[in-house]
C-alpha cells in the first residue's frame, strides 16, 4: 500500500481505476502492475479529464500526478482509435530530462497493451534515433523543450503546415 512520505499513512482512496470505465487494455496494464485504488489526486483529476474538461491540480511528490494526467491522455488515444500513422496526438513537455524519463516510463507501462506508439525526445538522447522515431510516427511524445525545438527546426518529419478548411 502506498504511503505518504513513508509515514505509514495511506495516500490511497477507496476509488478504483476500474470505476472509470477504462478500455480493457489500459485497465489490464494497471492491474498487471498492481494498481487497483487511486490516490487522492487521481480520484479527483481523472474523471473530469476523461470528460475532456480542464483540470488544475497540485499534490505532493509521490502522490500519483503523472498517472493522473497520463491515464486520460492514453485512454483518449485508444478510444479514438489513433493509429501509428496518425503521428503525434499527445505532446508532454517536461522541464527536465529526469522528469521526462519518469513520465516516459509511466506512459510505457500504461501503453504496453495498446497499439499506439510512444517516443522520448530529450537532450543527451540519441538524436538520430529520436528523428527516426518521429519520422515513422509517435502518438505520444514526451520531450524536453530544447530538444523538441531542435527537432521542430531540423527534423524534416516535424515540418508541418497548418491546414485550414474553407467554411
Amino acid at each position: 500500500m502506498a504511503t505518504a512520505g513513508g509515514s505509514g499513512t495511506s495516500i490511497l482512496t477507496d476509488v478504483t481505476f476500474e470505476s472509470f470505465g477504462l478500455v480493457k487494455n489500459v485497465l489490464t496494464a494497471l492491474q498487471e502492475n498492481d494498481f487497483k485504488f487511486c490516490t487522492g489526486i487521481q480520484a479527483k483529476a481523472v474523471p473530469p479529464l476523461l470528460k475532456g474538461q480542464d483540470v488544475l491540480g497540485a499534490a505532493k511528490t509521490g502522490s500519483g500526478k503523472t498517472l493522473a494526467f497520463l491515464l486520460p491522455a492514453i485512454q483518449g488515444m485508444v478510444a479514438r482509435h489513433i493509429k501509428h500513422k496518425d503521428g503525434a496526438n499527445v505532446l508532454i513537455i517536461s522541464p527536465t530530462r529526469e522528469l521526462a524519463i519518469q513520465t516516459y516510463d509511466v506512459a510505457k507501462l500504461l501503453m504496453k497493451n495498446v497499439e499506439q506508439t510512444l517516443g522520448l525526445v530529450i537532450g543527451g538522447g540519441n538524436r538520430s534515433n529520436e528523428a527516426a522515431k518521429l519520422t515513422t510516427g509517435c502518438n505520444l511524445v514526451v520531450a524536453t523543450p530544447g530538444r523538441l525545438l531542435d527537432h521542430i527546426r531540423n527534423t524534416k518529419a516535424t515540418h508541418h503546415q497548418n491546414q485550414t478548411k474553407k467554411m
